[in-house]
């Protein structure tokens, strides 16, 4: 809870202390000369510490010298506990952490956690770092490496504590494929002042950090300067293993050979993947639909890059574009990742609704929904993205569609025959290299309206239901043994499920649109590989809003490696996402 500025004295000039300053028992005192008159009881009953310190068995006197806390954290401490409010701020912020950690008051400590991860900038983030590094508990280390991770440049140009990091965890920040530089040099320019800030006891540990460079990315005037500064040409350590392989020539390209065989950074700076996030947001004036492409694989850090007018349900990128589709409304556009721009797609030829979208081997496949007259539609069509054409391939054989799923480089459409009153399951598989069809066993238990999805090269059938009843029952198919193997039930049961797999895991959630503009209650769960089990998403987490998001992963190297040059140039734009 913050509050005005609260000085200790002050709070026994009102109600209910006011009474109060005459019966004070005892002394705390700082080692730079202040001096609290306090109340023992008080104090014990609301922390752990002043209890030991004033009940225990070994219980000190009424006056107590308390060391490495100064007096001025040490009021707003006694504020605290006297009356439960505390005005945190950036210049205190961080004492009064490592004071609440050291004297176990785990409510205020919580309370600036909370405030220095909303208030961390390129300024305070390392000495929140080299906080969170000598106090374990604080739990915030990984928060602050990914901020300047993130943040870079910012923090280098910023912070004049960059040579206050230790060894281990310059080496950490540096070493990271997705640390966000717009060039190499940046990366040379802190190992040079990491090493001058404690000269010349730090030269030892110049090799160790020439391995944090990623010599795909340097160029050669930057690895000359490099091979030719004094830190390196006059540190018998580098000279060692380098300079003795270079049999005293000076060339760059024998230089950068050397560097390479020595280095843990192999290849380019670049993440392993991406993600592309659709965003449902509510706002006061309206819905919005924002588009966004996070730093790298983490969903923790992203930037705006679009807004549209329809929030598709479907995502499939292939090469440079993010295809997206609300086959709802029959919606759909190609977003361009590298110009960051949305353009027009050529229509399906057949107009339909509530449809299946699915890529296989670099095309899109559309199949199943209804027309306007809620006839089903047998046709299936394929997009080739290099003719921007639609074309028919063959129909699958009679039946009504529910979910399509691209797994293994197949097809698998699930279904049902036979309509009312004894309709039965069935699932056909598609070859796409022989545009041929045939089925594989059925699922166990007939439903409809279910979400299907692959993972791990298994296929999920969740929810849906049977006879105007909602199941919670799940089954996974095992495509080399064609087999359908029952699983537990789901926690809850959902009226429109959906699932994505994100960071490979697989998550399930309420799609009701209802449940979208309203909040609802239906919590998503996700299933734990190892133990065979269903959790349900703890309500902290950020992941309780997934049904707000749509994502689409992007692994291809090349695309990845061309976002993340244009990534760099957009330092001052990633913020925390809401999914962080």
């Amino acid at each position: 809870m913050q509050c005005q500025q609260l000085k200790f004295v002050d709070v026994f000039k009102s109600d209910p202390y006011k009474e109060l300053d005459s019966f004070s028992d005892g002394v705390l005192r700082t080692e730079d000369g202040r001096k609290f008159k306090i109340h023992r009881m008080l104090l014990a009953h609301r922390c752990i510490y002043f209890n030991a310190l004033f009940c225990g068995d070994f219980a000190d006197g009424e006056d107590v010298l308390l060391t490495g806390i100064d007096g001025e954290t040490l009021d707003n401490i006694l504020v605290y506990l006297y009356t439960g409010t505390i005005r945190l701020t950036e210049e205190n912020a961080t004492d009064v952490l490592v004071a609440s950690d050291y004297l176990l008051i785990d409510p205020l400590m919580q309370e600036g956690v909370s405030f220095v991860l909303r208030e961390m900038n390129p300024t305070n983030c390392v000495p929140l770092f080299l906080t969170a590094w000598q106090v374990e508990r604080l739990g915030i280390l990984n928060n602050c490496h990914r901020f300047i991770v993130i943040h870079f440049e910012e923090v280098v140009s910023n912070s004049e504590e960059i040579g206050s990091l230790p060894l281990e965890a310059l080496k950490r920040i540096l070493s990271e494929k997705s640390l966000n530089v717009s060039e190499e040099r940046t990366v040379w320019n802190v190992i040079v002042g990491w090493v001058k800030f404690d000269f010349p006891e730090r030269l030892e540990f110049v090799a160790e950090l020439l391995r944090c460079i990623s010599l795909e990315d340097a160029n050669e005037p930057l690895v000359n300067e490099i091979m030719l500064h004094s830190i390196v040409q006059e540190n018998n350590i580098c000279r060692e293993p380098i300079f003795s392989k270079l049999q005293h020539t000076e060339h760059v390209q024998s230089f950068q050979q050397i560097l390479k065989s020595q280095s843990v950074m192999t290849g380019c700076r670049v993440p392993q993947s991406l993600h592309l996030i659709a965003h449902y947001s509510i706002t006061h004036t309206g819905c919005n639909v924002n588009i966004y492409l996070t730093c790298d694989g983490e969903i923790d850090y992203w930037r705006k890059v679009e807004c549209v007018q329809f929030f598709p349900d479907c995502l499939i990128q292939l090469d440079r574009y993010v295809y997206m589709f609300d086959t709802w409304i029959n919606k759909s556009l190609a977003f361009d990742m590298l110009d960051e721009k949305c353009l027009p797609m050529p229509p399906i030829s057949k107009a339909r609704c509530r449809y299946a979208v699915v890529s296989v081997n670099g095309y899109i496949y559309v199949m199943g929904g209804a027309v306007e007259a809620f006839d089903d539609i047998e046709d299936i069509e394929r997009f080739d993205p290099n003719t921007g054409r639609w074309e028919l391939v063959s129909r699958m054989l009679p039946m009504s569609l529910s979910e399509a799923v691209a797994m293994n480089g197949y097809i698998y459409a699930i279904g049902d025959v036979g309509g009312e009153p004894n309709p039965i399951m069935m699932v056909q598989v598609y070859d796409p290299e022989c545009d041929m069809w045939s089925t594989v066993s059925a699922p166990r238990l007939f439903r409809h309206e279910f979400t299907a999805i692959a993972f791990r090269g298994h296929l999920y059938l969740i929810g849906g239901e049977t006879y105007d009843c909602l199941l919670r029952s799940t089954e996974e198919y095992d495509p080399v043994e064609d087999i359908w193997i029952p699983m537990p039930d789901l926690p809850v049961a959902y009226l429109i499920p959906r699932a994505v797999v994100l960071k490979d895991v697989l998550i399930v959630y309420e799609e009701n649109l209802d449940h979208r503009n309203f909040g609802g209650n239906t919590p998503p769960v996700y299933w734990d590989s190892e133990n065979r089990k269903w959790h349900i998403i703890q309500e902290s987490s950020p992941l309780r809003t997934i049904h707000m998001h749509k994502f689409c992963t992007i692994t291809e190297p090349n695309i990845i490696k061309e976002i993340a040059k244009r990534n760099k140039n957009q330092s001052n734009k990633w913020v925390k996402s809401n999914l962080a």
